[in-house]
């Protein structure tokens, strides 16, 4: 049996030995469960993978535990003396300690497979729908990523074992370099510069875990790692050498020996600034995602033709730049796979690239946006207004399809919700989404003697808490009888806005109970189940959130007429048994040799179900279920037209989900792994 082989089975039965071992595991495996758990929380509705942020929960802990793992590797033999006895055997060195780094890379590999496998157990359990797509190869970069860090962290606690004598002298040396020097550099360094993260970009070890865990890997960190691994080996080899040379004649020797070390850091950091400069990054499929891409994004794709170029205009440094290229790639993917659109990427740097910045500023962009260019047609979208799925594919669709000029009329003068209100309460983001689809916000006042101009595609009454004059309900009926569309947020059940209206259309505002039903903050309900309807049939599996949502029922209305006057209730959205979605429809049996355009309201029983401050807390599809009404009331088939994009996160948990969650994630897991461990190494204690 080789002497590495010894020296690991040695260094690894050892570890399980030691109580401080189930301490260091139980307390890495709750400490990466709780910031996992958090940042779960905090990712859902975002384009990071589950994956990335399991990851990103599990890498600032890797550290300490390899410092608490090798402390005393080393610093055993030399406190107890054995190290003398050790070094008179015929083995060299590097063997010794080779195997005892690769016991230590073993015990804290199989920690961090701990972590994933109770990771994957628990989102099966408790959260399936943030796996959708993602079998356990999606996990596999990001196991990696953690392993070639890990790698770098086990020899860096291997040498400074090496040159200590006490256990925990090595681990607190460990720790200053590993953790201490880069983590608290970095944020005296943000905590100094007047710009703060924006000036720097991200911490580099966090941005390497989110760039390999999303399939983004660099021949550079990658060989960087490896280098400086190598390096610190080499160091703690010396060092274990060095125990030979004792007294003056041995001073020459070690005086050598330093310098040599220090000539191998010299020429690492070398090595590593060159493997920097001869960068090469790889883009790798992540795992067995399934959908990528919402279909109505793949849509456009498919039937748009020819070459258009996305520039993104922003600094290699910005926080922002390694996730909107990596999404930008996988769009070019996608776009290159349904034979469509052929996009071409290119990416300026503002301080580097002046003479492409000062083309980009000449057609409008500024600093922090896309430039997309078909031919002599451009659109410029600034990354403060976002950069998700949906925006980008308007901006696609704006230059590849025909303008399509449609108004969408909101109602003023009723204590309505504004569209142009930028605050947490108004519904300036919606606004925008509209407009990026080709809808022109217009605002109307029914007070006035004009009636609704012939070119309005729908009405959108948003909260109103006023009621309708009897001129003002005239004129809507009439606009109604007519064929005309109306979007009705409702605010209250029995008093203010168009409540009193809606009963002679076939809507009936109701109080519901929400009571047993799931929710976020306790004032507000989840919504996961909707109909076959046109509106909701593409969002299901997603969510939507209303706040205290009102119920509709078909009221006598909906009962009576026939042909052209009959009137269609059709649910939408329940919340249990009660329906807090619903739409009418007047005429759709008509027949069509009769070109009736029918009668369609679309009610939703919250009056803030798309205010900016609802659309930003969470993973909803709020957004999307507005967006698919306007296509349906405006007579587009809200399949293509909307949809939810199938590539942001969603765990679906609401709040005592969540909390059952982190309990068993960050609690009762790692407690019985800490007890099993712990059970382990009293059993081989009383052996001995």
């Amino acid at each position: 049996m080789s002497p590495v082989r010894v020296t690991w089975n040695r260094t690894v039965g050892r570890a399980r030995s030691l109580y401080s071992t189930a301490f260091a595991v139980g307390a890495f495996l709750a400490a990466s469960a709780a910031l996992f758990a958090f940042r779960l929380d905090a990712a859902e509705g975002s384009g990071l993978s589950v994956a990335s942020v399991w990851a990103m929960g599990v890498a600032p802990f890797l550290p300490a535990l390899a410092a608490l793992l090798a402390m005393d590797v080393w610093s055993d033999e030399l406190q107890s003396g054995r190290m003398e006895l050790l070094l008179t055997v015929p083995v060299r060195e590097r063997e010794f300690t080779l195997g005892k780094f690769l016991g230590v890379f073993t015990m804290l590999m199989f920690a961090t497979f701990l972590s994933f496998a109770s990771t994957v157990v628990a989102l099966r359990i408790y959260a399936p729908s943030a796996l959708a797509g993602i079998g356990v190869l999606g996990f596999c970069p990001a196991f990696l990523a953690l392993m070639l860090q890990g790698v770098l962290w086990c020899a860096v606690s291997v040498a400074m074992s090496s040159v200590f004598r006490h256990a925990a002298a090595a681990a607190c040396a460990s720790l200053l370099l590993l953790i201490g020097i880069p983590r608290g550099g970095w944020a005296a360094l943000l905590a100094w510069a007047p710009l703060g993260r924006p000036a720097f970009g991200e911490m580099l070890l966090d941005a390497h875990v989110v760039d390999m865990s999303s399939g983004l890997f660099s021949s550079g960190i990658v060989l960087s790692y490896l280098i400086l691994s190598s390096f610190f080996l080499l160091a703690a080899t010396k060092n274990v050498a060095m125990c030979r040379l004792g007294g003056r004649g041995g001073r020459s020797l070690r005086l050598s020996t330093v310098f040599a070390i220090t000539l191998a850091g010299v020429f690492s950091g070398l090595a590593v600034e060159l493997v920097n400069r001869l960068d090469t990054k790889m883009d790798l499929p992540v795992g067995n995602v399934e959908t990528e891409f919402s279909a109505r994004t793949r849509g456009i794709l498919a039937e748009a033709h020819g070459e258009m170029t996305v520039t993104c205009f922003l600094s290699r440094k910005d926080v922002r730049f390694r996730p909107i290229g990596h999404f930008l790639r996988r769009l070019q993917r996608e776009s290159a796979s349904l034979g469509g659109l052929r996009i071409g990427l290119v990416f300026v740097d503002p301080l580097w690239d002046l003479g492409s910045a000062e083309r980009l500023v000449r057609l409008g962009a500024s600093e922090g946006s896309l430039v997309f260019e078909k031919g002599r047609r451009n659109v410029v979208l600034p990354l403060a207004d976002g950069c998700g799925e949906r925006i980008c594919a308007s901006s696609i669709q704006s230059l590849t399809m025909p303008p399509q000029r449609r108004n969408v009329y909101w109602t003023v003068g009723h204590g309505e919700t504004a569209n142009d209100d930028y605050g947490a309460f108004g519904m300036s983001d919606i606004a925008r989404d509209l407009a990026r689809e080709g809808y022109r916000n217009m605002p109307i006042d029914l007070a006035g003697d004009a009636q609704i101009p012939s070119d309005c595609a729908l009405i959108v009454v948003a909260g109103a808490k006023e009621d309708f004059s009897r001129a003002e309900a005239g004129r809507i009926d009439s606009y109604l009888r007519a064929g005309g569309r109306m979007l009705v947020l409702l605010a209250a059940a029995d008093s203010g806005g168009v409540a009193s209206l809606l009963p002679g259309w076939g809507l009936r505002p109701s109080q519901v109970s929400t009571a047993g039903a799931k929710t976020l903050s306790s004032t507000d309900v989840i919504v996961g189940e909707f109909s076959e309807h046109a509106i909701s049939k593409p969002l299901q599996g997603s969510r939507i959130v209303l706040e205290r949502p009102i119920g509709f029922m078909p009221s006598a209305a909906a009962e009576t007429g026939g042909g052209a006057d009959r009137i269609e209730f059709t649910p939408l959205a329940k919340a249990g048994t009660a329906v807090v979605a619903a739409t009418v429809e007047r005429g759709a049996g008509a027949g069509a040799d009769l070109s009736i355009r029918p009668m369609r309201i679309v009610a939703i029983g919250d009056a803030g179900f798309a205010m900016n401050g609802q659309l930003a807390a969470r993973a909803n599809a709020n957004r999307d279920f507005f967006l698919n009404c306007v296509a349906y009331l405006s007579g587009t088939d809200a399949s293509v037209a909307s949809g939810a994009g199938a590539n942001a996160l969603s765990t679906g948990l609401d709040r005592a989900g969540r909390v059952r969650f982190a309990v068993i994630l960050a609690g009762a897991v790692p407690s019985g792994v800490f007890l099993f461990l712990l059970a382990v190494a009293a059993r081989r204690r009383f052996r001995r």
